[in-house]
């Protein structure tokens, strides 16, 4: 995680990408899954908002360009907290104001070897996952919470036994 020359830390985050083992539904022709603020409550999100967010797919990136897109920049807080304002690697600092010595700091990290491993590795995650949602038959179960509002209990994966019969 750099702290820039402002003392801003940052860091990247991949977590919202669904992993490739998740039994969840079958993606369009080499797309994978990922999680998106609803459209009813987009970006730029303080750290004590609560979001909802919606699953989407894109298309595999190819490039550690194209992966940028999909690769969260997050802010530290004094207390050791990170949140998500809205901002990914490819238009950071999109939802906030930083010094040229700050764009330049960053600009510089992001070309360092173990940034470019960890985009590697969001591209092998999005093909992994591709490959293991091509037979998925899976379905989300949802439960009413106090509120009324439904919540992801649980993903159901498919009955292996369902295709013998």
């Amino acid at each position: 995680m750099p702290v820039l020359p402002s003392g801003l830390k940052v860091a990247i985050y991949k977590d919202h990408i669904l992993p490739p083992d998740k039994n969840w539904f079958k993606a369009p022709e080499n797309h994978f899954w990922y999680w998106t603020p609803a459209p009813e409550n987009p970006p730029p999100f303080k750290p004590t908002d609560v979001w909802e967010a919606t699953p989407v797919t894109a298309p595999i990136p190819e490039t550690r360009e194209e992966m940028m897109q999909f690769v969260r920049v997050v802010i530290g807080l004094p207390d050791g907290n990170m949140y998500w304002e809205g901002d990914f690697m490819n238009d950071f600092p999109f939802f906030r104001t930083l010094s040229q010595e700050d764009i330049d700091a960053w600009e510089a990290w992001k070309t360092q070897g173990d940034v470019g491993d960890f985009l590697d590795h969001g591209i092998a995650q999005c093909i992994e996952q591709y490959i293991a949602n091509q037979q998925a038959q899976g379905y989300v179960v949802t439960k009413a919470d106090g509120n009324g509002e439904y919540k992801q209990k649980e993903i159901i994966p498919p009955d292996p036994e369902f295709n013998k019969q």
